[in-house]
């Protein structure tokens, strides 16, 4: 180290292990057990029956070398919605530092059903983060899946400043592989911006449902935003999306979210009550 210089923090590596079962008709966290920097709030009970919990991470966000691992299984009968109570930050880090990262496995036995929304994930320049996302469904499981990423806090004018971002999806259905997605961008090594990539827009948000079908009416498309929903199998529907602007891109995936949760009888979750 050099001499003067302060030392720099130790990498953290935080863990959320959720269990969810049925009693008595209701959907019940069964197991728990928290890590720091990871957290969780008490469970909110839906009128529709379905719990919403919220997850938070202690500190500024994750930094080069911090791993968080999330766990979360979904038994028969239960219905949980998971949620991140704000955006998650990648700081920026050393070349030298190895990237931040993130894994995260869901589980949902037949009968049960999960929906994650994790929110939005802000790259902080000189950032790396590597992330795996493993969904393993039992027969008649439901899943809902969305995630989105900023390319960079654009109002600062630091777009696509990070070193990598990397993203992996992989659903697998009573172990017979379902959907495969990916994102990696290298901004130093490609020009991403470009056509074919991003063209130009700022923001980047995939999903995945299984158990619903692509709606038959959709929306009017908003200004500045791309957005696809398509056929990802049989009961399985894949979202697309691109968006110059964070409100833009909010609207048009709650939007898509009332769509496909009709198909469930649901109502719609006002997100932003839980989020930040």
């Amino acid at each position: 180290m050099i001499a003067g210089a302060a030392p720099r923090a130790p990498a953290l590596t935080g863990s959320l292990t959720l269990r969810f079962g049925s009693a008595f008709g209701r959907t019940v966290l069964s197991h728990s057990d928290v890590v720091a920097p990871l957290k969780i709030v008490r469970p909110f009970h839906l009128e529709d029956g379905r719990v919403l919990v919220q997850m938070l991470a202690l500190g500024p966000g994750l930094c080069g070398g911090d791993s968080y691992t999330i766990d979360v299984t979904v038994e028969a009968g239960a219905r949980v919605v998971l949620v991140a109570q704000s955006a998650t930050r990648v700081l920026a880090s050393r070349t030298d530092d190895r990237p931040a990262r993130q894994d995260v496995r869901l589980t949902v036995l037949g009968g049960g059903q999960l929906e994650y929304y994790p929110g939005l994930v802000i790259p902080f320049p000189d950032s790396a983060l590597e992330q795996r996302l493993d969904v393993g469904l039992e027969a008649d499981a439901r899943v809902g899946v969305i995630e989105s990423f900023a390319m960079g806090r654009t109002g600062r004018g630091e777009y696509l400043r990070f070193r990598r971002l990397l993203s992996r999806t992989i659903v697998t259905g009573d172990g017979t592989p379902l959907y495969r997605d990916g994102l990696d961008l290298q901004p130093r090594s490609a020009n991403v911006a470009g056509m074919g990539v991003l063209e130009g827009f700022r923001y980047v948000a995939s999903g995945y449902f299984r158990g619903v079908r692509v709606p038959l009416a959709q929306d009017a498309p908003i200004d500045g935003v791309l957005t696809a929903v398509g056929e990802a199998g049989r009961d399985q529907v894949y979202v697309r999306t691109l968006a110059t602007d964070g409100c833009q891109l909010v609207e048009c995936l709650q939007k898509t979210l009332r769509a496909l949760q009709a198909q469930w009888d649901l109502r719609p979750i006002p997100l932003q009550r839980f989020t930040s």
